[in-house]
């Protein structure tokens, strides 16, 4: 038979007949073969060994010793969410993460022309010793209004952890709170809004500014610059 003979219409049809009752059959409810059984009593088998040992990481952990040592001997502040506890430690998460959308963001509209005369001196006329960063270097227009900016977010910020609305979660908790219980070296993977994504994204984000202002430090980079070098440029 020639390879390049075209294949006959009927045929495929009837192949693709074939293929959507293999494909709706996949959905249709039916016994599990015994080579599935053996696989799901595997993996209940192996369920408690898992959790034993997720157990004993989280056992061995010294974050978690830390936290309880804490709990221990100053209750007054872990009853509040204060100090070496899980609640503290989702909270400095969550001003990361800001902190690491500020910084892209700065970024974006720096590339972009969005902060006008950025390159520009303050005038030590008009606005004082306020002109100065410190070691007799003045400020750019840019870094002034950043600063500015990240100055009504720390108020904000403040200003809801000591007067939150009542659908916001709250720094300082109330006399009996319950504090968390630790998530351990490495939080368990949930996908979603949940508590323990919040956590992994809140460690990812302050490991990120971690490393962002080392890498500043140690090359004479701007954090700014550094995050764009970092992209490959994507920025500006």
């Amino acid at each position: 038979q020639n390879p390049m003979t075209p294949i006959p219409a009927s045929m495929l049809r009837s192949a693709v007949a074939l293929a959507l009752v293999a494909s709706a059959s996949a959905f249709a409810p039916g016994a599990v073969g015994p080579g599935l059984q053996l696989r799901a009593t595997g993996a209940a088998q192996r369920a408690p060994a898992r959790a034993g040992l997720s157990s004993l990481s989280m056992a061995q952990n010294p974050m978690n010793k830390a936290i309880a040592d804490f709990a221990e001997s100053s209750p007054q502040f872990a009853g509040r969410g204060l100090g070496v506890t899980v609640n503290a430690e989702r909270w400095n998460g969550r001003h990361a993460m800001f902190g690491m959308f500020a910084i892209f963001m700065t970024a974006y509209m720096k590339g972009h022309g969005l902060i006008p005369d950025a390159d520009k001196l303050l005038d030590v006329n008009q606005w004082g010793p306020l002109a100065y960063g410190g070691f007799g270097t003045k400020i750019t227009n840019e870094r002034a209004i950043i600063l500015i900016a990240h100055v009504h977010v720390l108020v904000v910020s403040i200003i809801a952890a000591v007067a939150p609305f009542g659908f916001q979660d709250t720094l300082v908790k109330e006399p009996g709170y319950t504090p968390e219980q630790p998530a351990g070296l490495i939080p368990a993977f949930k996908t979603g809004l949940t508590p323990e994504a919040e956590l992994i994204n809140g460690r990812l984000a302050m490991l990120g500014l971690i490393s962002i202002i080392t890498a500043s430090v140690f090359t004479g980079t701007s954090i700014v610059d550094t995050v764009n070098l970092g992209l490959g440029k994507i920025l500006y």
